[in-house]
Parts: structure tokens; sequence; C-alpha cells
């Protein structure tokens, strides 16, 4: 009965302070776990995407690459390339992230040390088969709508492939460069 009542007033506690600190707490850290949790980070998009390409789900493999309505022409072509290219690898394609590079896209936009406060990453990664010689490609990826960071409370991220492209060529959508 003692463990009982200890646990209720620890709960009781913890709500309270929870209803007073409510907006101060900064939940950025929990947020950062419940990102992973459901594979919203960059390094699972790239790895979901290779995953869908390694089974030779075409569909799967568009709906990684989202891309609007109004998307230019020269990036639908590079789209429909670059996701050829890859299926070419086959079955046994294989992956290895070298580097990210992550960006904010609030208020000064521009290269972050903090992870937390980035609505834009690229991604570059390695890609090859053992039939296939490794090719580097930049993965590029935004939070949609933009992404505050600390000054919204570092809410949860949803990640989305805007663009891949080899390394020796420029993005087509990333804005940010």
């Amino acid at each position: 009965m003692r463990t009982l009542a200890l646990r209720a007033g620890l709960t009781l506690t913890t709500l309270t302070l929870l209803a007073c600190l409510g907006s101060q707490l900064n939940c950025g850290y929990l947020n950062r776990i419940i990102e992973q949790a459901t594979g919203q980070t960059p390094r699972q998009q790239v790895a979901d995407l290779i995953h869908a390409i390694a089974r030779g789900d075409r569909d799967a493999a568009l709906a990684s690459w989202t891309v609007s309505d109004s998307a230019p022409d020269e990036l639908l072509q590079r789209r429909k390339e670059v996701l050829e290219e890859l299926f070419g690898y086959g079955p046994d394609i294989q992956h290895r992230i070298l580097n990210t590079e992550w960006w904010t896209t609030c208020c000064d936009a521009g290269v972050t040390q903090n992870p937390r406060n980035a609505g834009g990453a690229v991604v570059q990664v390695s890609i090859g088969s053992p039939t296939r010689n490794e090719k580097v490609y930049a993965f590029y990826l935004l939070v949609p709508g933009g992404y505050w960071g600390d000054a919204a409370g570092n809410p949860v991220r949803t990640w989305k492939i805007v663009d891949i492209a080899p390394e020796d060529e420029p993005p087509l959508v990333f804005p940010l460069r």
C-alpha cells in the first residue's frame, strides 16, 4: 500500500510540475527520440529508399522521393534518371553514409553544427553493389514547410527527400546553397 501511495504521489507531483512549467519545458530531446523511433531521420529516409530499390519496389521508391505537382521538368527528368541508375545496382545494392551536413531553414538559413535546429540536410551516400563500382550521391532532404528549431520548441520533424544528385552535379531543389 505504501508503494502505491508513493507512486501516486510522484505521479501527482510530476503532473503538477508539467502543468506549471508547460511551455517552458524543452522537449527537443524527447522529440529527437520520437523521430528515431518513427524513422523520421535523414539517414532512415535514405535507407528506406535504398531498401525499396533492393526489393524492386518502384512505387515505394517514387513515394520516397516526393516531387510537387509544379516540379520543373528538369527535376522530373533527374528523378527518373537517378532512380533508373539506382535500380541498375539490383537487389544487392548497398549504401554507406559518408557525411551529413545540417542546414537551418529559419531566419538566417545556412549550415549549422546543431542538428536539433536543422530543417535541411545534405547526406553524402556511397552506393554500390558486388557487380558495380561505388558512386557517391548527394541526397537533399527538407522538413516540409520549414523548421524553426529552438524558436518553435523543436517540434517533431518529418523529413522528405527533395532531390538526389551525383556528387558532381548541383541540386535542383535544395534552396539553401
